[in-house]
């Protein structure tokens, strides 16, 4: 009987082992580590600068162990709070949007770029060349460990090569995947032979419904999104601040909605292709109450058709392996009833090459 392994997704063993049929990247918070805070941390500095607070990361991790909520309930706490002293949903929507880019606008403190950085990555298609080239040797020097560097430059790689993800899914309120790789896609194409105009785009962002109108590969932000507003813009940018969800009034209404946007979107894609998370803790309630449903419908299907049982899961959970074998194992089998299993890394810079020997991709894509 065929045993269940997980993917050691960096070695020569598993190459091509997701390479055939369609696949969905499905990617969260994680993913932007580094140049923009973690939920974790998000969370932490919204308690501290809305309560006044100081905790430290120790501290507050502390605190939400003893208490037992979760993430999304304490910024709801700090929402209301923020209620109850006469500010808007949008003012908290501000104070997230300051919050998420903190980190991005400090790096590029005191540079030439400083000034215009926000209006490139707003506007990675039509910003003059010099600035793309400028902004990517930025983001590269000071961001080079970022995961989303990396996964941009595997998902241009993967179009390239005539394996584009069906789809990708972010729970991200941040644009900065899509945005870098538009930037990368002119970066490379400036840098090589003329004649100089717009490279392929492969990848259209789809912040609701209705923004579906190509035959790209949609990134879908399927909790919405917050662009990053210039400190002198009148208007802020068209984004998808209006379908957050980061409140846990919100989480508790998409749980108890019907058939909500979020839910048939990811339903469909688990039920139809194989998912690839990165960034993700895989702790996200909805997450696993959508991917416990759908494994039962495989489940289902492959006994009707004679099949029996699958071992071993066909969605890839990629993760850092842990030193300790017992624990391996835990996370081998903590999620069997999800239809999804680890493909261990061992550090985030390698998942670049991860993702491409899993697809298969040419060397040198």
């Amino acid at each position: 009987m065929k045993s269940l392994v997980a993917v050691d997704a960096a070695t020569e063993k598993f190459r091509g082992c997701a390479g055939s049929g369609r696949w969905t990247l499905c990617v969260g918070a994680g993913l932007s580590r580094g140049i923009a805070p973690t939920w974790f941390d998000l969370t932490l500095r919204i308690i501290n600068e809305v309560f006044s607070a100081s905790y430290s990361a120790e501290q507050f991790d502390k605190l939400v162990a003893d208490t037992g909520w979760s993430l999304d309930a304490w910024i709801q706490a700090g929402a209301n709070d923020y209620k109850l002293r006469g500010k808007t949903d949008e003012e908290f929507t501000d104070l997230i949007e300051s919050i998420l880019y903190a980190d991005l606008r400090k790096a590029a403190s005191g540079l030439p770029l400083e000034r215009y950085l926000i209006q490139v990555l707003n506007d990675a298609r039509t910003t003059p060349r010099a600035r793309v080239l400028e902004v990517c040797e930025f983001l590269e020097s000071r961001f080079s460990q970022a995961s989303v560097l990396g996964v941009a430059r595997f998902l241009i790689a993967a179009a390239k090569a005539g394996k584009a993800p069906y789809s990708v899914i972010t729970f991200n309120a941040d644009t900065l995947l899509e945005t870098l790789i538009d930037l990368l896609l002119r970066r490379d194409h400036y840098l090589g032979p003329g004649p100089y105009g717009h490279p392929d785009y492969f990848y259209k962002p789809v912040r609701r419904p209705q923004d579906i109108s190509s035959e790209k590969t949609f990134v879908f932000h399927c909790h919405g999104t917050i662009m990053p507003r210039s400190a002198n813009a009148n208007e802020g940018p068209s984004d998808g601040r209006d379908r957050l969800v980061f409140l846990e009034r919100e989480y508790l209404r998409i749980a108890s909605t019907s058939a909500s946007w979020p839910e048939t979107l990811f339903q469909f894609h688990s039920q139809t292709t194989r998912m690839l998370f990165v960034g993700l803790s895989m702790s996200d309630a909805n997450i696993r109450r959508w991917m416990s449903s759908a494994n039962d419908s495989v489940a289902r299907d492959y006994e009707l058709l004679g099949k029996g049982q699958r071992v071993n899961p066909q969605h890839l959970w990629f993760t850092r392996k842990p030193m300790d074998e017992s624990l391996a194992r835990l996370r081998l089998v903590s999620l069997l009833h999800l239809g999804i299993r680890p493909a261990w890394i061992d550090d985030w810079p390698q998942i670049e090459h991860a993702l491409s020997n899993v697809l298969g991709l040419p060397s040198g894509a």
